[in-house]
């Protein structure tokens, strides 16, 4: 069906309406659930269920670009947490069912399709999470839209967050202004859940590698350890490096006299190469801390944007979410 088959002399219809004075079910069910962090819901209620008619002057530009770029920014926060525990759920589900030696042996049947399953549900869930905390970064462009160098409205990104929190907070000017306090706030919320310490070191930049590698490079550029448990269950664990192949210890007779490079005891070589927790158990906390990261930086943004409402319209912002328009001719594939 092309677009210009469709009868199109009728009316503008707007399936999600402009005016509300209660929270959408959706929401609701996703907090009550706690499906969504407790703070990203009092942010929605704060900004009175992003009903236009309650925009407030700093997002109140005539083509409402800022109010709606918050309100799909929040939509989108709502539906990644919600796909990520539909996936949790399959990982989880799918673990154990897959093929393994112990199975054969015993004459077991299994499940030829559940480790892909589980493979492309971690995929899916590593770039929803990534995409959530940009929506973060893109909220805080927002507010301190020029506050932090290469934040941009458009298209930020945690990454420009993360560089942030790694330096000592610098006050802008000598008076303590709501905004600055605010700023502050966030600042010490980003190096409390960005800056761990001990296993969790890096959590951050190793997620962003699993993603921009996963995204363009596919599942099997990050080889899958299988280990078992003294009952024969195997689980699946995740390198902590690129680039990392199976075959770089492999030799052949008579190929080389002497022994590859970086061939290690295989414990060794596991506790080196890769993460200590298997997939299953690393989706679930991976969910958790963004969750958690999340909801700590929306408690400050929640309070900023309560304070912000009455300021002027924010013009850097509007500017710079202008200047990120794209269009293409693209119609339609030709047969």
């Amino acid at each position: 069906m092309k677009l210009t088959n469709c009868i199109l002399d009728i009316d503008r219809v707007v399936m999600r309406p402009p005016v509300r004075s209660s929270p959408h079910p959706g929401w609701q069910r996703a907090y009550d659930n706690k499906i969504i962090p407790e703070n990203v819901y009092r942010f929605y209620c704060s900004a009175d269920y992003f009903s236009l008619d309650k925009t407030p002057k700093f997002l109140d530009d005539e083509d409402r670009f800022l109010f709606s770029f918050l309100h799909n920014i929040l939509e989108g926060i709502r539906h990644a947490f919600t796909e990520a525990n539909d996936l949790v759920e399959i990982i989880k589900d799918t673990q154990g069912k897959g093929y393994s030696p112990v199975k054969r042996i015993k004459n077991e049947t299994w499940d030829a399709n559940a480790d892909e399953r589980q493979s492309r549900s971690v995929r899916y869930l590593i770039v929803l999470m990534n995409g959530v905390l940009d929506q973060l970064a893109e909220v805080v462009s927002m507010f301190f839209h020029g506050d932090i160098p290469e934040l941009t409205v458009g298209r930020a990104s945690f990454a420009v967050l993360r560089d942030f929190a790694r330096h000592p907070f610098s006050p802008q000017t000598g008076i303590v202004t709501p905004k600055e306090h605010r700023f502050e706030e966030l600042h010490a919320v980003l190096v409390e859940t960005i800056e761990t310490s001990g296993s969790e070191t890096q959590w951050f930049e190793l997620l962003k590698l699993y993603r921009n590698k996963l995204a363009h490079l596919g599942t099997s550029m990050f080889p899958i350890l299988r280990l078992h448990d003294d009952k024969g269950e195997f689980y699946s664990f995740l390198p902590n490096r690129f680039p990392i192949f199976h075959e770089s210890g492999i030799s052949f007779p008579n190929k080389s006299k002497t022994e590859p490079s970086g061939v290690q005891d295989n414990a060794d070589y596991a506790k080196e190469n890769y993460i200590h927790q298997d997939v299953v158990e690393y989706s679930e906390r991976l969910l958790e801390k963004v969750y958690i990261v999340i909801d700590r930086c929306f408690k400050v943004l929640c309070s900023t944007y309560i304070e912000f409402k009455s300021f002027d319209l924010n013009e850097s912002a509007l500017k710079s979410l202008k200047n990120k328009k794209s269009k293409y001719s693209f119609k339609y594939f030709d047969k």
